[in-house]
């Protein structure tokens, strides 16, 4: 299982916990963007939030919680990220984002909202390599686990198996060593972790245990 970690939640200021992702055994950066629009809340980047991010050392997954797509696209592709994932619910015209990222020479990802029927992300799974599945309603950090997500994991996890498809899976809300014990026979790929991880002393030992859980 791999871990990604979100920054937003975090007791630390921005600089110091990129400083403490790119020393810890995390896998990822997880850049979360909300415009206000598609979620309520909203993040402020600036040039040089977006400098210190594409000079990072860890690979960057960037997650787009926002309307006006392909202008967030243009932006955050200056990062240099491995993987951009939209929210499924935020576009009717699937094919033509998911070209338009491809053209980024990055990975493309779907985000699926807890409330959306997974089937009808099936049109699409062949031409993706992420799915995140998230388990709180996006927009706002500290929420609690939704107990269905284990189920919805499970699905796709036959549809995957299924199919001979090879996209990721990983999870995004809540994510504690408590939730993830419900994970723990799901075939997970990926889990995104925030408060859990940045708003402790010790982001390798809170990484660890959430690793341990799965093990």
């Amino acid at each position: 299982m791999k871990t990604s970690i979100s920054f937003l939640s975090s007791q630390y200021s921005f600089d110091k916990t990129i400083e403490l992702i790119n020393k810890s055994k995390a896998d990822f950066i997880h850049v979360d963007v909300m415009d206000g629009l598609f979620v309520n809340n909203r993040t402020p980047f600036d040039k040089s939030m977006l400098d210190t991010l594409k000079n990072s050392r860890k690979p960057k997954e960037v997650h787009l919680m926002t309307l006006h797509l392909k202008k967030f696209i243009d932006v955050f592709s200056y990062i240099k990220p491995e993987s951009i994932i939209y929210e499924f619910e935020a576009t009717s015209d699937h094919n033509k984002l998911i070209k338009y990222i491809k053209s980024k020479e990055v990975k493309v990802g779907i985000a699926i909202n807890p409330l959306t029927n997974i089937d009808l992300l099936i049109p699409y799974l062949k031409k993706i390599n992420i799915i995140l599945v998230m388990s709180v309603i996006p927009g706002y950090g500290g929420q609690k686990f939704l107990k269905e997500t284990t189920e919805r994991i499970s699905y796709l996890e036959k549809i995957r198996e299924e199919q001979d498809l090879h996209f990721v899976i990983s999870v995004d809300g809540g994510i504690s060593e408590d939730t993830i014990k419900s994970l723990k026979e799901n075939k997970l790929d990926r889990i995104v972790a925030g408060s859990y991880v940045c708003k402790s002393a010790n982001f390798d030992k809170q990484i660890e245990k959430l690793e341990n859980v799965v093990k």
